[in-house]
């Protein structure tokens, strides 16, 4: 995007950096040695900065009146004339220090104490510094919370168009410029701080805004190999605009637009977008509370059914089979070890419910557990008769669920023999996730069909529909 016009000027920018070579010169009448093609005019990956709206200064050229600073290799040297200038420009118009600075470019080092180290940035006064530990290959960084627009839309564009490789930044407060025989100089408890813009799974910043306490500078610092065209459209188009205005409005560049002027239709249909993303955010806010809501109620019966064992085992099938509309007693805390886990009952019908867990594949002896509790069920003080058992065992535990047999029993001729009804966990948790309590209720107890009572049956509604409550509203009980 240009950000030229009629009466536009280039956008003074601070490159760090050598400028690049011109091309060789292609003189009439001679050629390329042979094998060698001639240089083209424009080398590839060279940026066009005239169309980004950019006028670049490199080394030795004038930084004072520059509006912001890009080190598309490494972070710049605080203590050169061109950073000084530059910031001493920035403070006398009363401006926004703006920095993105690369990290990780160069020889990597290792040690002890905090493992692999790339080259990291030090920060002007006494603030300190940012190293940069490499993280391995795989790392799928997530947006940061908090962000404002021009954070948020940088967060995007790095992970639309991700470096080779991620670091973990840490802020590091001490001075690393101490002198024999001078104290290191601390600054102050808060006069700056690292802002994660982007975060990896452990939630280390791998992208960041270091900002001091006063909040006359902001660096940014990314990733060496960040796209330099992404950085500078950026900076243009984002970053200007929202943190150092008075450059654009040197450059009177179209990005900046003084509300004071503007037409009533221009005014109506910012405050009309503005109403909507306002709109939008609520409406997100409200989603995201509900979608924290649901997981939190989810996760731990999740993983239960997939991972759990022994009581939290049975917890999480009582809780299944409550959220299917069935009545289920933990039997355990009635006889003890004599009966099965737990007693369910459904349309008129009753059935003992065995809970069982297995490392590998499970072994055949199993059923023979139910089956047990079911011959001695009559026998037990205050019992009433039951209409069979089901036996639901959580299976190859040690295995990611994707990689487990679908059935309980891989043995197709001893599966066929089976007297009692065989579940495995992960099936339930499938139809407990899709809230398909229809299959549940057969799967226990048979085909006793499902027809809703009374109370519950609603004229004309959907056929499709359970007429049971929501799976968050049944799980909360």
């Amino acid at each position: 995007m240009s950000t030229s016009g009629p009466s536009a000027a280039p956008i003074p920018l601070h490159i760090v950096g050598e400028p690049p070579e011109p091309p060789a010169p292609h003189v009439l009448g001679t050629s390329a040695a042979p094998g060698r093609r001639a240089d083209p005019a424009v080398r590839p990956g060279a940026l066009d900065w005239t169309a980004l709206g950019v006028e670049p200064r490199w080394k030795d050229q004038e930084t004072g009146d520059c509006a912001a600073i890009l080190s598309p290799v490494r972070g710049p040297a605080t203590a050169s004339e061109p950073y000084k200038r530059y910031a001493a420009g920035a403070r006398q118009r009363g401006e926004t220090a703006l920095v993105v600075a690369c990290i990780g470019a160069g020889e990597r080092r290792h040690n002890v104490f905090s493992g692999t180290v790339a080259p990291g940035i030090h920060l002007p006064h006494y603030y300190g510094s940012i190293s940069a530990n490499p993280l391995p290959a795989g790392v799928s960084p997530e947006v940061a919370d908090g962000l404002d627009h021009a954070e948020h839309d940088l967060a995007t564009r790095l992970l639309n168009r991700p470096p080779d490789t991620w670091f973990r930044l840490t802020h590091l407060k001490e001075s690393s410029s101490s002198y024999p025989g001078v104290a290191r100089k601390w600054p102050p408890p808060g006069e700056g701080e690292l802002r994660p813009i982007l975060v990896d799974g452990l939630g280390d910043p791998v992208a960041g805004v270091w900002m001091p306490a006063g909040g006359d500078a902001r660096w940014f610092v990314v990733p060496h190999g960040t796209d330099q065209r992404l950085l500078v459209e950026w900076l243009v188009q984002h970053a200007l605009p929202a943190y150092v205005p008075g450059a654009l409005t040197r450059a009177r560049s179209p990005l900046l637009r003084d509300p004071a002027f503007a037409t009533d239709a221009e005014a109506r249909l910012v405050e009309t977008i503005a109403e909507e993303q306002r709109a939008h955010e609520r409406r997100q806010s409200e989603l995201q509370q509900q979608l924290a809501e649901l997981r939190t109620v989810a996760d731990p019966l999740r993983d239960r059914l997939l991972f759990g064992t022994g009581h939290p085992l049975e917890d999480a099938v009582h809780d299944v089979l409550v959220a299917a509309g069935a009545t289920v007693t933990r039997l355990d805390d009635v006889y003890g070890t004599k009966s099965a886990d737990l007693l369910a009952e459904y349309g008129g019908r009753r059935v003992l419910v065995e809970v069982k867990s297995a490392n590998n594949r499970a072994a055949q002896s199993l059923p023979d557990k139910l089956l047990k509790h079911l011959n001695t069920w009559p026998g037990l003080t205050g019992t009433e008769p039951v209409d069979g058992g089901v036996l639901v065992v959580n299976h190859q535990i040690k295995l990611p669920p994707a990689q487990r047999d679908a059935e309980v029993y891989a043995d197709r001729a001893f599966a066929d023999a089976l007297t009692v009804p065989v579940i495995g966990s992960a099936r339930l948790f499938d139809w407990w996730r899709r809230e398909d309590w229809d299959a549940v209720i057969d799967a226990v107890f048979g085909d006793i069909g499902v027809a809703q009572s009374p109370e519950i049956t609603v004229p004309d509604a959907d056929p499709k529909a359970s007429g049971r409550p929501s799976l968050l509203s049944r799980l909360r009980r």
